[in-house]
């Protein structure tokens, strides 16, 4: 008999601990997309929101912006974007896309940078030789790319061959392997890195203002609300000036 009261009461543990580990568990889901050249803010901040709302699992996609958008249009789920450029670029009036600005969370420059393996006399874009080989985002997804194409325009020649990278991680991958010899890319992402050196900036009046707007999908989630919340306050605020950027310009 105590024989059986002992499996009984093991059974009723065992019940209790099953539910008290669904109860623990995430309710609510909350998807956002980001721009690859956010991760780390980002990041801290899905970690952060997380440990302080253990109800809301937060599921992140980085990419390049253009990527993102396309994902979406295809079906992708997001309640929140965060882009590195104005996101009506890569939308066209066919597109089925409902969403509403939230207003700016950062701002970014760009510089010219090479790997810190690299020995060279260059200090300029105008210097670049014909033999070297420049990474930049692709124009056509990648925001950095965009505005490293116009700065590029102010370049009286460019004798080195172009690369293109297919988001902002991809290019300090680049750069740190030695597939390209220098690249244009966002200063928070070369200060990041210890393998990439910066040779100089690349003057502001050379390309748009750099700024990262953020999106809210119409899913009328509460959770996206409260997550925007978190990122303007004083703690998400730090957490950008952490990672090096600019914070809010607009809220």
């Amino acid at each position: 008999m105590k024989k059986v009261n002992y499996i009984t009461t093991l059974i009723i543990l065992a019940l209790l601990l099953t539910s008290c580990s669904k109860t623990n568990q995430p309710e609510k889901v909350l998807y956002i997309s980001a721009a690859s050249s956010l991760k780390g803010p980002v990041t801290e901040w899905k970690k952060q929101f997380e440990k302080n709302h253990p109800s809301i699992d937060i599921k992140v996609n980085f990419g390049a912006s253009g990527v993102l958008i396309n994902q979406i249009k295809k079906g992708a789920p997001a309640d929140l974007i965060f882009s590195a450029q104005s996101l009506q670029r890569f939308i066209s009036s066919e597109d089925q896309i409902e969403m509403d600005k939230k207003g700016i969370i950062a701002s970014n420059e760009l510089v010219f940078v090479a790997g810190k393996k690299l020995d060279s006399p260059v200090r300029s874009l105008e210097d670049i030789p014909a033999s070297s080989k420049l990474g930049i985002g692709d124009p056509e997804l990648v925001p950095a790319g965009y505005y490293a194409e116009k700065a590029l325009k102010n370049v009286k020649q460019i004798k080195a061959k172009i690369v293109y990278s297919q988001n902002a991680v991809h290019l300090k991958g680049l750069v740190e392997t030695g597939a390209v010899d220098y690249a244009i890319m966002y200063r928070t992402d070369a200060l990041e890195n210890k393998r990439i050196s910066i040779i100089e900036s690349i003057p502001q009046n050379w390309y748009p203002a750099i700024v990262y707007p953020v999106y809210s999908m119409q899913t009328g989630k509460d959770e996206a609300e409260q997550f925007l919340k978190y990122v303007r306050s004083n703690v998400g605020q730090q957490i950008l000036k952490k990672y090096n950027f600019r914070e809010s310009v607009n809220n």
